[in-house]
């Protein structure tokens, strides 16, 4: 094969690689404009399974859920966009009226951390801001080599401090996801139980779809959750979604 063909076929892979997300984002938008909310969500969720993961594509993929009637994963589809797009508007007002249409209408699920700005800053922010100011830190560092006599003192703690609160924060918030990671209830209604198991201990209450808690350890299939008011208790975990913009949509 010569050199221009397979420069051909190169192109030819890169293109079709290009189009398939175009053409997933594009099926969804007019699926969804012509009302068709359930085709939506299948190819907003196809461009989120070939790894195009993003804020936008959760919110209009909880766009969609909502309007197709499943509150549950609206929920989901919305917090995953708020984890992305902390300071979105939009986000933030889809989620507020679901939350008044859940059946039982808790209060936002509050997180009590050291690092009031992980309220502003989606985790891929704050590390990519961690690792700018430890490559400036760095190049302090390597300056002050070259002239020993520059003063960098004062410049070296207001560049290094910012950078290792950010770095501890980024840290914290992966941490969190992976090992108590908040969760959303997706069946339309789930007895919580006192202990592990389909009929293991006593029923202790009752979540509905759109519900959000906290996963706090888990068992085989099944998680402990609790809620804001401390309440706690075990379902299956199939009847959750994790709140974990990595995880594929349930």
């Amino acid at each position: 094969m010569s050199f221009v063909s397979l420069i051909k076929v190169w192109l030819l892979v890169v293109g079709a690689a290009l189009a398939g997300p175009e053409e997933h984002l594009r099926a969804g938008n007019d699926a969804y404009t012509a009302g068709d909310y359930a085709a939506a969500g299948e190819s907003w969720g196809a461009l989120l399974a070939d790894g195009h993961i993003t804020g936008d594509v959760y919110y209009n993929l909880g766009n969609a859920w909502y309007r197709d009637g499943d509150l549950g994963r609206a929920v989901l589809s919305w917090r995953r966009a708020h984890t992305l797009l902390p300071r979105d508007g939009d986000v933030e007002a889809n989620l507020e009226r679901a939350r008044r249409e859940t059946i039982d209408r808790m209060d936002a699920p509050s997180r009590v951390t050291p690092f009031f700005w992980t309220e502003m800053l989606s985790l891929s922010e704050q590390g990519h801001a961690a690792a700018w100011l430890i490559g400036l830190l760095l190049s302090l560092g390597v300056a002050q080599r070259v002239r020993p006599n520059l003063p960098l003192g004062i410049p070296g703690v207001m560049v290094g401090a910012p950078a290792v609160l950010l770095a501890v924060g980024t840290w914290a918030g992966v941490r969190e996801l992976n090992r108590t990671p908040a969760g959303v209830v997706l069946a339309e209604a789930v007895e919580v139980r006192s202990a592990a198991g389909d009929v293991a201990g006593v029923v202790v209450f009752e979540l509905h779809a759109g519900a959000e808690v906290q996963i706090r350890e888990r068992f085989g299939d099944y998680a402990q959750i609790s809620l804001p008011d401390d309440r706690r208790g075990w379902i299956a975990e199939v009847e959750l979604g994790i709140v974990d913009p990595r995880l594929p949509m349930p």
